[in-house]
């Protein structure tokens, strides 16, 4: 643990759409420049409540001072509850910038720098990754208006996008859901064909949509990491530089070592700050296989207990999730699932779905079906898990 700094925390009010972007980069590059710490706040907007930009607020707690060394404070995305305020250095922020940007994370190296599109949140982590990389890679990001809910995610504003930029390879990093988007859209699709590299976090991606972009050999890579390690830190299972996991031999949690992993925790009213020390402990559980790659297999409070065996919710959301008449699926608590899906469609199919599995999980697993039009999700595009166990749970 370090000295504390009393360096201005520049809280930044980031409006939706490109604007926001603008904003975000400026002030990230006064706090890289060492003039304040830069702390990324959500204008009230369709996309954010009063009460999460209270929340978010409260994380980063702007009253209190940070580390010598933090030049940024993310707050966690909340999904499974109140935000938590991080504090990141220059060095851990910047730690996958290089191999990202030079191509080596795609298997490939480039000739030119990247330029990057802007699709998600510059208020979270994967938002403030786009930034981060383009200032390193000395080139100016590309800021949708549908960012944090400008407007809507329109695959033709991301097409647009991309023809835009000329003898440059794009990059960008997509959530699930905007890929899906994308996916079934005819410009969409061939738009993402322009990329040269595609980051997909934020959440599991489902099996249809990621057999269909290996169908279209998408240069696509999927990304795990969350706030605490700045972004995505491990890649297709692989880690980073420097960068591996380790699994807890009782519950298979994960735990990631590495360059990226922050300073450590804001404090609140009720904790001090909580320093990470090149480590952190993930609520996910997974599995590492012969070749050392890491499979995230879900969250360890996914894991219920009925009749005393353990069932996976996420492992039942995947099965559902693999049949193609399934938009979306989230399995609650109570064993319900919460399907995404024309509802004539997913009743000519449950029976099968249901058989599925029973045979991959046993029948204890076979959850009660609810169809419902859509899921909650938060700015950032993962499910907001809060919301939808509020609604129906």
């Amino acid at each position: 643990m370090t000295d504390s700094d009393n360096r201005k925390i520049e809280l930044t009010e980031i409006a939706p759409g490109a604007s926001g972007v603008a904003t975000a980069l400026a002030a990230l590059n006064r706090a890289l420049s060492g003039a304040s710490v830069f702390a990324p706040v959500p204008q009230q907007s369709r996309h954010y409540s009063p009460h999460q930009v209270h929340a978010i607020r409260t994380a980063i707690k702007s009253s209190a001072p940070c580390e010598s060394q933090t030049i940024a404070i993310m707050s966690t995305s909340g999904s499974t509850g109140n935000p938590r305020g991080v504090e990141l250095s220059a060095a851990q922020l910047g730690a996958m910038n290089e191999f990202i940007n030079s191509g080596a994370v795609i298997g490939l190296r480039l000739d030119a720098s990247p330029r990057w599109i802007c699709a998600l949140p510059v208020t979270s982590i994967g938002g403030v990754n786009v930034l981060s990389r383009s200032i390193a890679a000395e080139t100016e990001p590309v800021g949708l208006e549908s960012v944090a809910g400008g407007s809507t995610f329109d695959p033709d504003e991301f097409a647009n996008a991309v023809y835009r930029i000329k003898n440059e390879p794009v990059f960008v990093s997509l959530v699930p859901t905007q890929l899906r988007r994308l996916l079934s859209s005819q410009n969409g699709a061939k738009a993402l064909s322009q990329c040269a590299a595609i980051l997909i976090g934020g959440g599991p991606t489902p099996t249809n949509d990621f057999l269909q972009a290996q169908d279209l050999g998408l240069p696509i890579t999927y990304t795990y990491g969350m706030t605490e390690s700045a972004g995505g830190c491990v890649f297709s299972g692989v880690g980073g530089p420097s960068t591996h996991a380790t699994l807890d031999p009782d519950d298979s949690r994960i735990t990631i070592h590495g360059p990226s992993i922050a300073v450590g925790y804001r404090p609140t009213d009720e904790k001090s700050f909580r320093p990470f020390d090149s480590s952190f402990s993930t609520d996910d559980y997974g599995n590492i296989d012969s070749l050392g790659q890491l499979e995230i297999l879900g969250r360890l409070d996914d894991i219920i207990l009925i009749n005393g065996v353990n069932v996976s919710r996420r492992a039942v959301a995947k099965i559902i999730e693999e049949n193609p008449v399934v938009h979306n699926c989230y399995v609650l608590p109570s064993l319900t699932a919460l399907i995404v899906a024309d509802p004539i469609a997913f009743e000519n199919v449950m029976t099968e779905i249901r058989a599925q599995i029973a045979r991959e999980l046993g029948s204890i697993a076979i959850p009660t079906f609810r169809v419902v039009p859509h899921l909650a999700t938060l700015p950032n595009g993962k499910i907001d898990q809060v919301a939808i166990t509020n609604l129906y749970g």
